[in-house]
């Protein structure tokens, strides 16, 4: 069995451009570059298996570099995707470079459902190296691609990841039209219509962040409109005693409102964060909103 080493010495002689007399022996151009690149690709498998996934990176990229001159742009789109799978736990850069470039190419092919499932990775490896601005775009690429697609569903999961991405960074006026879109969208689908509660209550919560108390207020009223049954959930009676507690300026009751609705239905993360800087805004100061006194509830 070759090495790797001697398996990509026969690939760039594969891959070297030939000319003159040699090049009436050396086959067609296309089928030296499939060569080199199947040769690209054991060499990487080889280098995967000795867990140096970084080399695997690099092969698998001069792999779709090879399909590519030998006119072959569905393989070096799969080839780059292998490329990103191997540096995702080494080098989330480079594994970010290398699907962005494998998408351009799924979606020159028409293929948007796939480059969506794509986007939503893509997104993922932004967060890991913090970039949260292209994490964003890319979850929202995803939802477009998937709404384009009919995958409602897929699409709204997409959004809410861009809007709760940009309620972390303060766009809370954003964030609360994403949310305010998916929910309005969501009610005529039977698979979908069930998590408008939370929708509604995500924008309510981003609005009262951003000192939009007016705007809360009148979203409030229009989201009965939108749906009867939610003025009888415990979210819009939350929500309603909320919008009371910031017109008092009461930031105390802000925070037993909260620790009643969380002995129901627990408050994520998101949630607190948000609540606590409701709370914050009112009180100039604050612990967890959760706990009333102020204190330091374990929420996870």
């Amino acid at each position: 069995m070759s090495t790797p080493e001697e398996l990509i010495a026969q690939a760039d002689k594969k891959a070297k451009p030939v000319s003159g007399f040699s090049s009436l022996f050396s086959g067609s151009s296309t089928y030296r570059f499939e060569e080199a690149a199947d040769l690209y690709v054991q060499a990487a498998n080889q280098y995967k298996l000795q867990k140096n996934f970084s080399s695997a990176g690099k092969l698998f990229e001069k792999a779709s570099e090879s399909y590519l001159k030998a006119s072959s742009p569905d393989e070096a789109g799969n080839i780059l995707v292998e490329s990103y799978k191997a540096y995702k736990n080494t080098s989330p850069a480079d594994a970010a470079r290398c699907l962005s470039k494998a998408i351009e190419h799924f979606t020159s092919r028409g293929q948007f459902r796939r480059a969506a499932n794509f986007k939503c990775d893509l997104g993922d490896l932004y967060l890991l190296v913090n970039d949260k601005e292209s994490a964003i775009k890319s979850f929202e690429d995803a939802g477009d691609w998937y709404s384009s697609d009919s995958a409602e569903s897929l699409s709204n999961k997409s959004y809410l990841k861009a809007a709760d991405l940009k309620a972390e960074m303060g766009n809370y006026i954003e964030a609360a039209e994403t949310y305010e879109k998916i929910a309005e969208k969501s009610l005529s689908n039977n698979l979908t219509k069930w998590s408008t509660k939370d929708y509604f209550t995500k924008a309510i919560l981003c609005r009262l962040a951003s000192d939009d108390y007016p705007g809360a207020f009148s979203k409030l009223d229009l989201f009965v409109t939108w749906d009867r049954t939610f003025a009888t959930t415990r979210e819009f009676k939350f929500l309603n005693e909320l919008l009371e507690n910031v017109k008092d300026g009461d930031s105390e009751a802000i925070g037993k409102s909260c620790a009643d609705y969380d002995q129901f239905s627990r408050l994520d993360n998101w949630k607190v964060s948000i609540l606590t800087k409701i709370k914050d805004s009112v009180a100039g100061g604050g612990g967890n909103i959760v706990d009333g006194a102020g204190g330091e509830d374990d929420l996870t």
